[in-house]
């Protein structure tokens, strides 16, 4: 069944970023967008003082008073992988400070968070101090029954504080209104952390604590607490560390689910989130989590490897069974018809409870729609189930409407959990339905997918997306960017083998062309994307290896019929890569390993080729080379190559290549006349337009009147024209040229001067009176005396049927045919400026008057 989906552009392009910075390298516009968008810093230090949360000083001194007197102290964790990452985290440091520690773990009957039996437990078995971890923050009455056995308490915990604190030793939760820490969002395993990071500076023992965060980031990510913040740096510096992890036990783990890149490969969220976390989370939703904790404390190689294959086998277990209950889930569903309520709700007394949260968190994704999958226990006349929701539906509110009939329940407003009686399950299915058409729009079932940009097609490039990486780690509140494209055209499209669920196809959008796009999920598409002649496809992007060769990969999120989706229109202005900052990376794969520089860059019949003494060395990916030839031909542009680093692989040799812009090329033809010389140099630098007027007096005073000029002229009016032209006139005159350095001897010395940014007058002069020289010109944004120079002053008049537009007013007018901006193609601009002279109103940021 095909998901009803709302496409949402979240973005407004910045053109006042792009066109204000044209030619100065820096991020793609749009990575920085994203940064600014959601507030991301990319510093990884920290700068926070974990004594600013409340009570950790008074943890931090009971657990040294416990370690120096040789206590046993009990740490009790939470069965899922923030708790066991926590628990861990918590024994080897404070086993590395000599403490007699222990630790505890519920089984998954016993329930969440304490319980009674176990403190009794701990208390039996001589536990002088407990601390909590990712639970315990609402356990008054456990806390009380401690008390009363005189056991100290520690609770760690990051969940939500319902009502008033147990009345615990001390209490440390970000949540905590009391805190001087503001971040609120820490998860178990990182509150934890901020316990082991006050302990180890009291000791003057910081450097020994980044050794831990590979640990506080599996648990992070785990958990799904917002990347940002904190959060952000635990993640991104703990990720960097797994390849070279301290810990026996996970570096095992990783060997075997990684056995080919292991220890070279850059790991991101995904791995965890998908791949590593699944294999710990299985141990406590069907056997015991403690066996997972033994997997990170563990020193022995051998004995690790036992409890990997435990692991392993529990986690292969537990997928089998979960595709089990998917399969009969999704079976009733459709035979049901179930998707067509308000609420999907699968009840089986064969389901098995350790596995539910995640069943209905799928089927959620299937149907968009709040779902419901119960365990049925006949032995105990009740059921048990896990509740996943969309965004705007609070689930637990559904809930308390029938609270009367429910066991238990607790939760949030995404995911919750309740017991009921099985004779009160067919009530509870229609009351709750009945209550979301009562209390929830329709226009809530529509799923959004939340567009960060129209991408130009040219942007899929090795370089793009290594910059996107940036924003890495991925997570709540800062997911995986989705891009689109408009009106594409496919092929080959078709499943996946052995599999009608997810789909395949090749896009072409423009002349540029993506070869197998992976749409997971996607087989329900086939029909609606066989009978349409054109597509919109919304796509994640990711850089891929395989044999040693990187891919730039679209992973489809969603597609729709051009014609039919109407959610917004195609309307950005065509930049024509014009926005591309230089210079620019990629790869080639070249047969031969002993290339080295220099090296050419070759337009031909097949694209752009690499070349070394007219030899073709490898062409460039074929999308990269469209656009540097769009470049090239529209406004000018060579280019330049060079090896930045070269990598002999197993499958073969990696040329990572740096394209930049080469502004040095001296003419190859070999006009005699100044005046054929200087129609060879306007035609290479600004093609078939003219110089505009202060451009001609200026060239004219320094080659005409060979005057030391000032001209006095703001930037916008084609400076760098100025400084090219004479800057190729003299290299090409075999003759040198200085730029800003009086020390430097030359033939002709050009110096700028931008009185805006604090340049000081009697600097300039100082300078120029060392000078002994007429060929100097002078470019300053203010006039100022100077004998003996030729003083050219910029006047122009903007005619009358211009009228300016701010970058802001650009998407009102865009659509016009009489619209100048910049980045539109020489032809485009000469085709608007021919108005000028018909009357013609013309609409135009202010980059115009470099034609006047």
């Amino acid at each position: 069944m095909k998901k009803n989906t709302k496409w949402l552009l979240e973005n407004k392009i910045n053109y006042k970023r792009i066109f204000e910075n044209k030619g100065e390298k820096k991020l793609d516009f749009v990575i920085e967008s994203l940064i600014e968008n959601r507030n991301l810093s990319l510093d990884t230090n920290f700068d926070f003082n974990p004594f600013d949360l409340k009570d950790i000083d008074i943890a931090v001194k009971r657990i040294f008073e416990a370690i120096e007197n040789n206590e046993k102290i009990y740490i009790y964790g939470d069965y899922d992988v923030d708790g066991i990452t926590s628990v861990s985290l918590l024994y080897l440091a404070l086993s590395e400070l000599g403490g007699n520690i222990h630790y505890y773990i519920p089984l998954r009957d016993e329930g969440y968070g304490l319980n009674k039996d176990a403190i009794q437990s701990l208390k039996e078995d001589e536990a002088n101090l407990v601390i909590s971890v990712d639970c315990g923050i609402n356990s008054i009455e456990e806390i009380n029954f401690a008390n009363e056995l005189g056991l100290d308490f520690i609770i760690t915990d990051h969940h939500e504080i319902i009502g008033d604190l147990p009345k615990a030793f001390a209490v440390i939760n970000p949540k905590r209104e009391e805190n001087i820490y503001s971040y609120k969002y820490l998860a178990g395993v990182g509150t934890a952390f901020m316990l082991v990071y006050a302990l180890y500076s009291k000791l003057d023992r910081l450097n020994d604590l980044e050794k831990f965060l590979d640990i506080v980031a599996i648990g992070t990510v785990a958990d799904i607490v917002p990347l940002t913040s904190d959060n952000r740096k635990f993640v991104k510096r703990g990720l960097k560390l797994l390849n070279n992890t301290k810990w026996i036990g996970i570096k095992q783990l990783l060997r075997k689910v990684f056995p080919e890149d292991w220890d070279t490969r850059e790991y991101c969220s995904y791995d965890i989130g998908y791949l590593i976390a699944p294999i710990f989370n299985a141990a406590g939703r069907l056997e015991d989590a403690k066996q997972a904790v033994s997997l990170f404390i563990e020193e022995d190689g051998f004995e690790c490897l036992t409890i990997i294959e435990q692991l392993l086998e529990n986690n292969n277990e537990r997928k089998n069974i979960q595709k089990k209950i998917l399969e009969a889930s999704i079976a009733e569903i459709e035979k049901k018809q179930l998707y067509n309520k308000n609420l999907i709700l699968v009840a089986n007394k064969s389901f098995h409870h350790g596995v539910i949260g995640i069943v209905a968190s799928k089927i959620l994704d299937k149907y968009y729609k709040p779902s419901i999958i119960m365990e049925i226990k006949e032995s105990e006349g009740v059921a048990t189930a896990s509740c996943r929701s969309i965004d705007g539906l609070n689930i637990v509110e559904c809930l308390n409407s029938v609270s009367d009939i429910l066991v238990k329940y607790g939760g949030h407003s995404g995911a919750a959990g309740f017991t009921i009686k099985i004779e009160n399950i067919e009530e509870f299915y229609q009351r709750v339905d009945k209550y979301i058409g009562e209390n929830f729009p329709k226009e809530l079932f529509v799923k959004t997918i939340k567009i960060e940009n129209i991408l130009a097609p040219y942007k899929v490039n090795y370089e793009f997306l290594r910059e996107l990486e940036i924003l890495e780690p991925y997570g709540a509140k800062n997911h995986t960017p989705i891009f689109a494209f408009k009106n594409c055209e496919y092929e080959n499209l078709r499943f996946t083998r052995n599999s009608t669920e997810h789909l395949m196809l090749d896009i072409k959008k423009d002349n540029y062309y993506f070869k197998n796009c992976i749409f997971f999920g996607g087989g329900d598409y086939y029909d609606i994307i066989a009978n349409s002649k054109k597509i919109d496809v919304a796509f994640k992007l990711k850089l891929e290896t395989f044999k040693d060769r990187y891919m730039c990969k679209l992973q489809l999120e969603d597609v729709k019929n051009s014609i039919e989706n109407s959610d917004f229109n195609d309307n950005y202005l065509e930049l024509n890569g014009r926005d591309i900052s230089f210079p620019i990376r990629t790869v080639v794969y070249p047969k031969r390993p002993d290339i080295d520089n220099p090296l050419n860059l070759v337009f031909n019949d097949y694209g752009l080729a690499i070349t070394k003494d007219r030899t073709i060395i490898e062409n460039i990916d074929v999308n990269l080379a469209n656009i540097l030839k769009v470049l090239k031909n529209e406004f000018n542009y060579n280019f330049s190559v060079e090896i930045e680093k070269k990598y002999l692989k197993t499958e073969n040799i990696n040329l990572h290549l740096k394209i930049d812009i080469d502004r040095d090329i001296i003419l190859k033809t070999f006009p005699v006349k100044d005046a054929l010389i200087f129609q060879e140099i306007k035609k290479e630098l600004i093609s078939d337009f003219d110089y505009n007027s202060i451009q001609k007096k200026v060239l004219a005073s320094i080659f005409k009147d060979k005057k030391a000029t000032l001209a006095v002229m703001k930037k916008g009016r084609g400076i760098r024209t100025i400084i090219e032209t004479i800057k190729k006139y003299y290299l090409y005159k075999g003759k040198t040229i200085s730029i800003n350095d009086s020390s430097k001897k030359a033939d002709f010395y050009i110096f700028t001067f931008d009185f805006e940014n604090e340049v000081k007058l009697e600097n300039v002069m100082q300078t120029l009176e060392k000078m002994n020289s007429n060929n100097i010109l002078i470019i300053s944004n203010k006039e100022f005396e100077l004998s003996k120079f030729n003083i050219i002053k910029d006047e122009y008049t903007i005619p009358k049927n211009i009228e300016y537009i701010t970058y802001d007013e650009i998407d009102k007018i865009k659509k016009s045919d009489n619209f100048y901006y910049p980045f539109l193609t020489n032809e485009e601009k000469i085709k608007i400026l021919a108005l000028l002279n018909k009357e013609e109103k013309i609409f135009s940021t202010k980059e115009i008057i470099v034609h006047f």
